[in-house]
């Protein structure tokens, strides 16, 4: 299974993707919204994790685009961010996003929502 991580931090990119190994899944990133989705249209991944905060192309913008294009409408989309307050939420919704989680993540909070929306198996190893 595909996962796009969109991430204008590489650290928090790689490590999400430590924090999401043992499953089997090839991961793929993007530094913004706007490369996010031009990857997302070519990959067409399984799931999108995305921040909301970044240059060019923020998280809502991305997820309300993913949800436009008919070939990538379905694709689940978690946001991560810093953002606190019930607005951004709200927001997050609105647009579509299928799960919204606040930094600094909770691995286990990462892990059990990925393991949901992808149906994996309990077990990583």
């Amino acid at each position: 299974m595909k996962v796009l991580i969109v991430e204008d931090t590489k650290t928090i990119t790689n490590l999400l993707q430590v924090y999401l190994m043992g499953w089997g899944l090839e991961f793929f990133d993007a530094p913004n919204g706007a490369l996010g989705l031009t990857k997302a249209r070519d990959l067409k991944p399984d799931l999108i994790i995305s921040d909301v905060q970044m240059p060019e192309m923020d998280g809502f913008a991305l997820c309300a685009a993913v949800r436009a294009d008919p070939n990538l409408h379905h694709t689940p989309f978690m946001m991560l961010t810093s953002l606190k307050d019930d607005a951004s939420r709200q927001k997050g919704k609105l647009v579509g996003a299928s799960a919204f989680l606040n930094k600094p993540v909770s691995v286990d909070d990462l892990r059990s929502k990925v393991r949901d929306i992808l149906k994996l198996p309990a077990t990583r190893y």
